[in-house]
C-alpha cells in the first residue's frame, strides 16, 4: 500500500514544482497543475466534496476511513500548492486548513488579473494580421503566443476555433491554402499547420520567381502580338493596293496595244 502511494506521488513532483511567475500567470499555472495532479492520483474530490464530519466512537470503521482518507488527500494537496509559492504567499496561507480555501483565496487575489489577461491576448489575437514581407513563421510564433496567453489564463478554444482565428490573422497571399483547406477539412495542430503554411510560402516564392523566367525566354520564339498585328496589316495593303493596280495596270496596256496592230 505505502509503495503505491510513494509510486502515484512521483510525477507530481515534477509536475507541481516551485511557480517563478507572477500575478494572473502563476494563479493560472497552479490551477492547471493542481489539476492535473489531483486527477492523477484520483484525489479531485477534495475539491468538490466536503470534508466528511467527525464520526462517532461508535460508528462503523468505513466513516473513520472516509475521513483519514480525505484528511490526507487534503494534506497533500496544500503540500503541494504551498510548494510552488513565495515565501510572502506561504505566509499568507499558513492558517487556511483545506485545499479549496487555498484555491478560494488565490482566486480572490489574482482571478481579475487572470480575466484581463485572457480578455487582452484574445483581443491581441483578433487584431493580429501579417504584415506584407512577413515571414510566415514570424507570424506564427507571435500567433500561437497570443493563444498560449490565452489559454493560460482559462480561456477555453478548441484546435478548429484556433485554426480558424489564424486563418483571419493571415495575409492575402495565402487565401489559395486556405480555400485548399477548406475544400479538404484535414484536421492538423498549430506546430503541423505552421509547417504547411511554410512549405507552401516557399512553393509560392519559386513560382513566382519561375513565372518571370519563363516569361522572359519563351519571348525570342513565342510570336509578338504586336508584330503579328502589323504584319496583318501589310497583307492587307498588299492585297488592297499592290494587286488590284498591277492587274489593272497589264488591262490597259493591252486595250493601248490591240488597236494599233489591227490598224
Amino acid at each position: 500500500m505505502s509503495g503505491r502511494r510513494f509510486y502515484t506521488l512521483r510525477p507530481t513532483a515534477s509536475i507541481v514544482g516551485p511557480i517563478v511567475t507572477h500575478g494572473s500567470a502563476y494563479y493560472s499555472v497552479l490551477t492547471r497543475n493542481l489539476l492535473i495532479v489531483l486527477n492523477f492520483e484520483k484525489h479531485n474530490f477534495i475539491l468538490t466534496q466536503p470534508r466528511p464530519p467527525t464520526p462517532a466512537i461508535d460508528a462503523p470503521d468505513r466513516d473513520f476511513v472516509a475521513l483519514e482518507r480525505w484528511d490526507n488527500f487534503n494534506l497533500s494537496a496544500m503540500c503541494y500548492i504551498r510548494a510552488s509559492m513565495s515565501n510572502v504567499l506561504q505566509k499568507q496561507h499558513e492558517e487556511h486548513q483545506t485545499t479549496r480555501q487555498i484555491m478560494d483565496n488565490l482566486e480572490e487575489m489574482f482571478g481579475e488579473q487572470t480575466i484581463q489577461a485572457k480578455i487582452d491576448a484574445i483581443k491581441g489575437l483578433i487584431n493580429c494580421r501579417q504584415k506584407v514581407g512577413t515571414p510566415i513563421k514570424e507570424h506564427m510564433m507571435k500567433v500561437m503566443a497570443y493563444l498560449s496567453e490565452a489559454q493560460t489564463n482559462g480561456a477555453e478554444i478548441d484546435s478548429a476555433t484556433q485554426l480558424v482565428m489564424v486563418f483571419q490573422t493571415l495575409s492575402k497571399d495565402f487565401d489559395l491554402f486556405q480555400a485548399s483547406y477548406n475544400l479538404n477539412r484535414k484536421e492538423m495542430s498549430l506546430t503541423e499547420l505552421m509547417k504547411e503554411l511554410q512549405a507552401f510560402e516557399n512553393i509560392f516564392k519559386g513560382s513566382g520567381s519561375k513565372a518571370e523566367v519563363n516569361m522572359a525566354e519563351p519571348s525570342s520564339h513565342a510570336p509578338n502580338p504586336k508584330r503579328k498585328k502589323e504584319k496583318g496589316k501589310n497583307k492587307g495593303n498588299k492585297s488592297a493596293v499592290y494587286a488590284p493596280a498591277s492587274k489593272k495596270s497589264t488591262k490597259t496596256k493591252k486595250r493601248k496595244v490591240d488597236p494599233k496592230k489591227e490598224k
